[in-house]
């Protein structure tokens, strides 16, 4: 369920998504494992969600 700032969001494709104070949640295909940051600054843009 969702709770304080993580809502689910309806993509334009009509399929729900994890969000973020409204910002849409990815995740990086090379991380393998719970606590993986592998993509933390990807191409200077993409970051980690502090829990």
């Amino acid at each position: 369920m969702p709770s304080g700032p993580y809502t689910i969001i309806k993509r334009d494709d009509g399929s729900p998504q994890w969000a973020y104070k409204g910002k849409p949640l990815y995740f990086f295909s090379k991380d393998a494992r719970q606590g993986d940051r592998n993509g933390d600054n990807c191409q200077g843009v993409w970051h980690v969600v502090a829990p």
